[in-house]
């Protein structure tokens, strides 16, 4: 698939995905999709491995579940061939604590018939926790564990 047929496929999909229009997004994935969001699953249930459109629909809902979305923007979107990239500003109120955070993910894409087939992403998750419990988290000195001997 070339990049002026992919392109609107992927901007189609972005778009879905700012509007919080769930199923519109799921309508982009094959149903085998394999989606992997990095980051502490133990803090933000979404993160982790999921695979096909029903585990991702489970994703999309446990967001919604967790926060409540106020922003979504891609920042810068290449398309090239069959693959996608793009950096995105992603910005809610924790509806645990009331805390608004804003970060950036970075989203990389393959497509196969027009389908999203597989999806990494990359959180800058030490800043969301930070920011989702409304203070700096107390790290113990680990350099010293990976200083030269």
């Amino acid at each position: 698939m070339t990049e002026t047929t992919l392109r609107p496929i992927v901007e189609a999909f972005y778009r879905a995905t700012a509007a919080r229009d769930v199923e519109t997004a799921l309508s982009f994935l094959a149903e085998d999709v394999d989606w992997l969001v990095q980051g502490p699953i133990d803090v933000f249930a979404f993160f982790g491995q999921r695979y096909g459109k029903a585990a991702v629909r489970d994703g999309y809902a446990e967001i919604a579940r967790q926060l409540d979305v106020i922003g979504f923007r891609v920042e810068t979107l290449l398309v090239d061939g069959d693959r996608a990239a793009a950096l995105i500003r992603y910005s809610a109120i924790v509806r645990a604590s009331g805390n608004t955070m804003s970060v950036r993910t970075s989203q990389f894409s393959r497509f196969a018939s027009g389908k999203l087939v597989e999806m990494r992403a990359i959180v800058d998750s030490f800043d969301l926790v930070e920011q989702a419990i409304g203070r700096p988290l107390e790290i113990t000195d680990a350099s010293a564990a990976l200083a030269p001997a």
